[in-house]
């Protein structure tokens, strides 16, 4: 795996049921031809993070623990780790017949760097990371990086970091649109209707000698957990691998009604479940009102209820997914605001909000109308009622809430997890809580944070680092800050036993380019 650091945590926590996750077909012969069937829960803000694009790295579909090459064959690093040379793979084609080279990967990356770009996952990554990237010939590229990173690689393996063609960015200016969906990888794209569906079709000419196997894919919009169970209680979908993941009362519906035709397993789905405020409007850009609301919101009461027991109130970072990284749950459950009973914390929530709105205030929540999000917000109205915040909700569809939310238009965002590129313990901060960060939709800024996560990226001492994000997970509990981290979130998933040799990953973007599934007859 080349310096990034295997999840043997994150798979240890593989709760396996019937067959499990992985099932007795691994080492089935593959058979080609058919079309897989999952889905997404709402229209895509964007469309290339699929099975039409490859990217430098990928995380192995046999082992998704492991990084292996995709468009690069082979890569290096310097002694000194600040510079990382991948060499790429001679003749692969773009999906429009041309020529794939060391030029795509360039426009890729200094588009994605570029300052006044705003890329929320890849982008968010790498900023801190990369500080050029230079073409050595046609087929050669150097990442020279701002200080030895261990977490790079893993970066740039992320389903976020795929790459693009520069004649299509040079034509499109960007990938949102059908048109420009013009990759390399296993599956072409061939239509979207929205509201309905995304179909692949088969890439005959894919880089890879005799994949893919399957003759197509096609992910399903469904909105809502009836919607989505629906369809696979009657076999309309073959995979439920994707957010938002099933409650355990949802498992146990569909294994009554599919019996032994699925396997079902828990997994981790790498995504925190966070609560956001504006601190730029108010109530929120007065740090008694953040304040008071990171003291009134039970956390375990949310996990409890809304994800129904599956998931770790509290932490800024998993010890199932990071291990000793995240700060010991026997400190942060003493934590003002975490800790259990609530009436110590609540009282003085209620003091904060009084201080400067005696009459208590009224607030409008945002929240996209996707999953179980509008159950959620419910629960916040109630709890922030409590103490004075009088909560009304505005519900979005999901683009239009993402939209909303990437231009500050809201006051308090009632629900919203999300989900890493990696398990690396740095990816939450540069995604939610640096300035910079690619999902800092609270706009929340902190000296300390910006310090200590640049510094905890750079360390390449395990302990010191460790020590590194200890204090920046207590500074960011115990301060004010513009995201409350409600807890990480878990859940339940299932295979049709007809897919062949499908296994889950790290996140829930990746090894869903589906290039070695097959399908029994």
């Amino acid at each position: 795996m080349r310096a990034v650091r295997r999840i043997s945590v994150f798979l240890a926590v593989v709760l396996l049921v019937g067959l499990g996750a992985g099932g007795g077909a691994t080492q089935e012969k593959p058979r080609y031809g058919g079309v897989l069937t999952w889905f997404d829960y709402g229209d895509p803000g964007r469309l290339d993070v699929a099975g039409i694009w490859s990217g430098l790295l990928h995380w192995d579909p046999d082992d998704p623990a492991k990084i292996t090459g995709d468009l690069a064959e082979r890569w290096r690093a310097s002694p000194d780790g600040k510079t990382y040379t991948f060499e790429l793979r001679k003749g692969v084609k773009w999906h429009d017949g041309q020529p794939f080279s060391a030029a795509d990967v360039k426009a890729t990356f200094d588009r994605i760097l570029n300052p006044e770009f705003k890329s929320p996952k890849c982008g968010a990554s790498l900023k801190p990371m990369v500080a050029s990237l230079e073409v050595l010939d046609r087929y050669t590229v150097r990442f020279r990086l701002k200080a030895p990173v261990v977490s790079f690689l893993g970066a740039i393996a992320s389903a976020w970091c795929r790459v693009a063609a520069k004649h299509v960015l040079e034509k499109y200016g960007d990938l949102d649109r059908p048109e420009a969906q013009i990759g390399t990888g296993p599956f072409k794209f061939k239509r979207y209707e929205r509201g309905n569906l995304i179909e692949w079709e088969k890439n005959r000419d894919y880089f890879v000698p005799g994949l893919p196997y399957l003759d197509g894919v096609k992910q399903y919009i469904l909105v809502g957990a009836p919607t989505q169970l629906a369809a696979a209680k009657v076999g309309r979908v073959m995979l439920w691998d994707t957010w938002p993941p099933m409650r355990k009362t949802q498992v146990a519906e569909l294994a009554r009604a599919r019996g032994n035709e699925i396997d079902t397993y828990q997994w981790p789905v790498n995504a925190i479940y966070a609560i956001y405020m504006n601190v730029h409007k108010p109530p929120f850009s007065n740090p008694d009102l953040r304040r008071a609301v990171n003291l009134a919101v039970d956390r375990q009461e949310l996990v409890e209820k809304a994800l129904e027991g599956a998931g770790v109130p509290c932490a800024i970072l998993d010890p199932k997914l990071v291990g000793d990284f995240a700060l010991p749950f026997e400190e942060v459950a003493k934590i003002a605001g975490c800790r259990q009973p609530k009436d110590q914390d609540i009282a003085e929530a209620k003091r904060l909000v009084e201080k400067h709105y005696p009459n208590g205030i009224d607030v409008e929540f945002a929240v996209r109308a996707v999953g179980n999000y509008l159950d959620r917000a419910q629960l916040l109205v109630g709890q922030l009622t409590r103490i004075g915040i009088r909560g009304t909700i505005k519900s979005y569809e999901s683009a239009a809430g993402y939209a909303a939310f990437g231009k500050g238009d809201f006051t308090l965002i009632a629900t919203q997890d999300r989900g890493m590129n990696s398990t690396d313990p740095g990816d939450v901060f540069h995604l939610v809580y640096t300035t910079e960060a690619g999902s800092n939709y609270a706009r929340w800024s902190d000296p300390k944070v910006d310090d200590l996560a640049a510094r905890a990226l750079r360390e390449s001492n395990r302990e010191r680092r460790k020590q590194l994000y200890w204090e920046l997970q207590r500074h960011i509990l115990s301060d004010a800050p513009g995201a409350v981290a409600v807890g990480w979130v878990e859940g339940w998933f299932f295979r049709d036993k007809r897919v062949i040799n499908y296994k889950p990953a790290k996140t829930a973007y990746d090894n869903n380019t589906f290039m070695k599934v097959s399908l029994r007859e």
